[in-house]
């Protein structure tokens, strides 16, 4: 039987960098989807200066914290899908 060749350590390094560039884009594209429906709504805060920008109770720390989030969800699904893959394509070369 062949051995899956898409291992974690092998996937992580290029998954945390596609993971973590398109979850965060989709992250901030959700943070302009709140602020569109409820503007700065019962933020007390812009909070857009120093570290203000990652407190998530002020609007752009809301945003900053839904990227990473965003991002880190993305990275796990890509690992999760990677490893998928090499398994379906180590059975398909052992059933040759």
């Amino acid at each position: 039987m062949s051995a899956n060749k898409l291992t974690v350590a092998k996937t992580l390094p290029i998954a945390i960098i596609a993971g973590i560039t398109t979850g965060m884009g989709n992250g901030s594209v959700f943070g302009a989807a709140v602020m569109c429906a409820v503007g700065r709504g019962p933020y007390a805060s812009w909070g857009g200066w120093g570290m203000e920008a990652y407190d998530p109770g002020t609007f752009s720390g809301f945003v900053d914290a839904m990227m990473f989030l965003f991002g880190i969800a993305f990275a796990i699904i890509v690992v999760a899908a990677w490893i998928k893959h090499g398994t379906l394509e180590a059975t398909a070369k052992a059933a040759k």
